[in-house]
């Protein structure tokens, strides 16, 4: 065989091998292997709990509520201790004119009769009176009304004897100080006739007062005039000439 035709037939086998490779679906032509879906995409088998934790509006909301009941609890606490000391400061200024009003009239005002010896009431009694403190607290703290019930109350069902001018007294300037100074007459007049008051001088003072509004200017006058002669020392001496000097002259 000649080198020509041994070479033709390496040619013709090495494509009938190739031709059978081909057929038989092998000889390098197998799929390259591939990564499986399941190693990308791998099923949930926990849940993050920090992931699913309040937001930080919702965590802000919570605490700013919390600050804002504590807030108005604190306010409220400041109402309450404000209303306290305002009565307690319309207290002690009403003592203190009472004080200095008798230390004014001691030198020339008559003394207060004894008082008399009151029956004493049984414990539910007792319990129900309101204290002549409380009626004057109630007037400090400007609740009029409610201070004129007391005076009242304690007028009608007992008190002692030496504050029962002084509860006549502060019911006709409660009723000033609520307007109604027609109703004030009676009881201011009552006080000025007290023998031996120490609410004397404050009642014509009052009483002046009353008159001016209601125009009676001569009672007004007569009230003031009344006031500067058996009380020239008075606290309200100067209060009283103030107001004589600013009254209209009487026709």
């Amino acid at each position: 065989m000649t080198g020509q035709a041994a070479t033709s037939l390496l040619a013709a086998r090495a494509i009938s091998l190739a031709l059978i490779c081909f057929l038989a679906g092998g000889c390098g032509s197998a799929k390259v292997p591939t990564a499986s879906d399941d190693t990308f995409f791998k099923p949930l088998t926990s849940f993050d709990r920090a992931a699913a934790s309040a937001p930080p509006e919702a965590v802000d909301s919570v605490k700013f509520s919390s600050w804002t009941t504590k807030a108005d609890s604190l306010l409220e606490t400041m109402r309450e201790q404000r209303q306290r000391l305002d009565a307690i400061a319309g207290h002690l200024r009403l003592l203190e004119v009472s004080q200095r009003q008798a230390g004014a009239d001691s030198p020339t005002g008559p003394k207060k009769e004894p008082p008399q010896a009151a029956a004493d009431p049984s414990p539910q009694r007792a319990a129900a009176l309101p204290s002549y403190e409380d009626a004057v607290r109630l007037c400090g703290s400007r609740r009029y009304e409610e201070a004129i019930a007391a005076f009242e109350t304690l007028l009608r069902r007992g008190v002692r004897a030496d504050l029962q001018d002084n509860c006549h007294f502060w019911i006709g300037s409660c009723r000033f100080s609520l307007g109604q100074f027609d109703l004030a007459l009676a009881p201011l007049d009552r006080v000025v006739k007290w023998r031996g008051s120490n609410k004397r001088a404050d009642a014509y003072y009052m009483l002046g007062r009353t008159h001016e509004q209601l125009g009676n200017v001569a009672q007004a006058r007569s009230m003031f005039e009344a006031l500067l002669k058996e009380y020239p020392h008075s606290a309200l001496a100067s209060s009283a000439r103030r107001k004589l000097g600013s009254l209209k002259p009487v026709k």
